[in-house]
């Protein structure tokens, strides 16, 4: 991080308060994956936990169960094409 330039510390610092974590926990993934990328998972985590509060999501058990549904029914077709 000292090697960062005034204006990409405060970057990393507003990016990292948006994130709720500290800029030196943020620091590896912005040195693995740049800013930017970094920038949009949080935003798009910020949009997930939105939608999760506003109820505009699947709960897991219907999820889940669904994928239960899937699997049995192509068992099923395997095991009478068999």
């Amino acid at each position: 991080m000292a090697a960062l330039s005034a204006a990409d510390r405060a970057r990393l610092e507003r990016l990292a308060s948006l994130a709720d974590v500290t800029p030196e926990h943020l620091w590896p993934d912005v040195w693995l994956y740049g800013f930017e990328d970094v920038e949009d998972g949080v935003r798009a985590d910020l949009e997930a936990e939105e939608d999760i509060a506003a109820g505009r999501t699947i709960p897991n058990d219907e999820v889940m169960a669904e994928a239960r549904r899937i699997v049995e029914s192509y068992a099923k077709r395997k095991r009478n094409a068999g």
